[in-house]
């Protein structure tokens, strides 16, 4: 494990060389890769001082309530350190625009919840909101902790993007130095090794083992494997067929559970044909005749979302979202007022 971390250090190390002064930004979500990818810049840059560090984490607003309430603890802790340390440092908290939030875009605009054929919400959730508040940052790089190890598809994509360990070329140039470590390898650091303010990594370690059920947090030494392939993404997410991290964390847990049945309920009710206009939200025809939702089923989204909040106890829908939605539905009835009339 030495010779992986003296290479990855040397590699951040050129880096922060290269472009000294300038900010490194490192995209952070909470889940062991971009934990262990941290780790290193933290510790670095408090040896070298020479680059001011940002440290971005997209909130979707329909996070998995574990890992986004484990994100919030973290990036304080991160935000304190970097106070003690000296190191010059932000905490950047990227969040979706009001009309783009997963509610507003499924119970008011009517949009089919997220699909593997239709993942709307990568944009609408993720990117746009990054994007916006990495809009002031003219120079820099950007350091994300993607491994060609974590799927068949991103293995492929990578290998056609990679120029050593660059993915792209922008205002900020994008680095992955971690491309090229295994899920052995970021276990075994964090396992033997504690946070740079002095905590072991217990609670990320933990969130892993109740995503996984009975797998085996650490796949064999040797073996290749990839342990179980626990995803933490949005608890709504539909493009999975069955989030088997929320129901496996569910065991026990009420409040997830009710969450996990809500999702799957949600998604089974919106590819019901019988809940679905036959045009776009542009008012052209839909393929298959599966466009938007329609109103009524809307309603009953927006009716069932209600009751889950009251039931969990936790504010799943912002007041200026149900302000929003009902605007929206304003604006679809005058401007669908021909398309929406029975047939």
């Amino acid at each position: 494990m030495e010779e992986r971390v003296a290479i990855l250090r040397k590699r951040l190390k050129e880096l922060f060389s290269q472009f000294c002064g300038q900010p490194v930004v490192v995209a952070y979500s909470g889940g062991k890769d971009s934990t262990f990818l941290l780790h290193h810049v933290l510790v670095l840059l408090e040896e070298m001082r020479s680059n001011p560090l940002a440290v971005v984490y997209a909130d979707t607003l329909v996070d998995n309530p574990l890992i986004h309430q484990h994100v919030l603890e973290f990036l304080e802790k991160v935000k304190e350190y970097c106070e003690y340390t000296g190191i010059d440092a932000r905490i950047l908290i990227a969040k979706p625009e009001l009309n783009n939030t997963f509610w507003v875009s499924v119970i008011g605009k009517g949009y089919p919840v997220p699909r593997p054929w239709f993942r709307w919400c990568q944009e609408k959730l993720k990117l746009k909101p990054v994007k916006k508040v990495l809009e002031g940052f003219q120079e820099g790089i950007l350091l994300v902790a993607v491994r060609t190890q974590e799927s068949r598809a991103r293995q492929r994509s990578l290998s056609h993007r990679l120029n050593g360990m660059e993915l792209e070329k922008n205002h900020l140039r994008v680095f992955a130095p971690i491309f090229d470590f295994s899920e052995e390898d970021i276990w075994e650091f964090l396992t033997q090794n504690r946070s740079p303010w002095g905590e072991d990594y217990s609670q990320v370690i933990n969130l892993y083992k109740t995503a996984r059920g009975e797998c085996p947090l650490i796949p064999e030494k040797g073996s290749g494997k990839s342990g179980c392939g626990s995803r933490f993404g949005c608890w709504v997410c539909t493009v999975v067929k069955d989030d088997k991290t929320l129901k496996n964390q569910a065991q026990g847990n009420e409040v997830l559970k009710s969450l996990y049945e809500f999702r799957n309920w949600m998604a089974e009710f919106s590819f019901d044909p019988q809940n679905r206009l036959p045009f776009r939200r542009n008012g052209k025809p839909a393929i298959n005749g599966k466009g938007m939702l329609t109103l009524k089923a809307r309603e009953e989204i927006l009716k069932k979302l209600q009751k889950l909040q009251k039931q969990t106890n936790m504010q799943i829908l912002s007041p200026e979202e149900i302000e929003e939605i009902k605007k929206i539905w304003e604006e679809d009835k005058r401007r669908f007022s021909k398309l929406l009339l029975p047939s």
